[in-house]
């Protein structure tokens, strides 16, 4: 059986609008077609409402004695550490952050992170740190059982979060027992 240019030409046209069906079912053509037209044109996939930034903030422990240090406190009736920070912090992005809180690596832990406001001395956890702004930082743990006995120093990993989701990671920090 042979084809002329004509059969031929029907065929592939109904090939290609059973494939157009399918792939239309199937969520083909639309993976298809944003793969071709990413190669042919060049566009980038489409973002969200605002540009996610993967790194807001710059964090340096404050030059003070007692800028890192922590102490034995008490959890209901268990011995708890209490560790607490202070950190000067500057937003390096186009947005204003808010600091949504703190990690530490280990043990692992779960803290608060509170700013100061850019026009006042008041600390809270909902001020932001403006676009390009310079703020102080402070962050606590609770850290039950004690992981040092009452007297020894403690070196850590802490991260502070922002609303977009990323950590910002200061190796090492040294606490102090006070």
């Amino acid at each position: 059986m042979s084809f002329d240019l004509q059969s031929l030409q029907i065929v592939v046209g109904i090939v290609v609008g059973l494939l157009t069906i399918l792939g239309t079912i199937f969520g083909w053509f639309t993976k298809v077609w944003r793969w071709a037209s990413s190669l042919l044109f060049d566009q980038k996939p489409p973002a969200g409402l605002i540009d996610v930034p993967s790194k807001t903030l710059i964090l340096i422990p404050v030059s003070h004695q007692n800028a890192l240090w922590w102490h034995m406190g008490m959890m209901v009736t268990q011995p708890a550490m209490q560790i607490v920070g202070d950190l000067n912090v500057t937003n390096i992005s186009k947005y204003d952050v808010v600091v949504m809180g703190a990690k530490l690596r280990k043990p692992k832990a779960v803290g608060h992170a509170i700013v100061r406001a850019h026009d006042s001395n008041m600390y809270s956890h909902k001020h932001s740190i403006p676009s390009g702004g310079i703020s102080d930082l402070r962050f606590d743990f609770f850290v039950q059982p004690p992981i040092k006995e009452e007297g020894e120093s403690f070196k850590a990993d802490v991260a502070i979060i922002d609303q977009f989701g990323n950590e910002h990671w200061l190796n090492g920090l040294e606490f102090l027992y006070m």
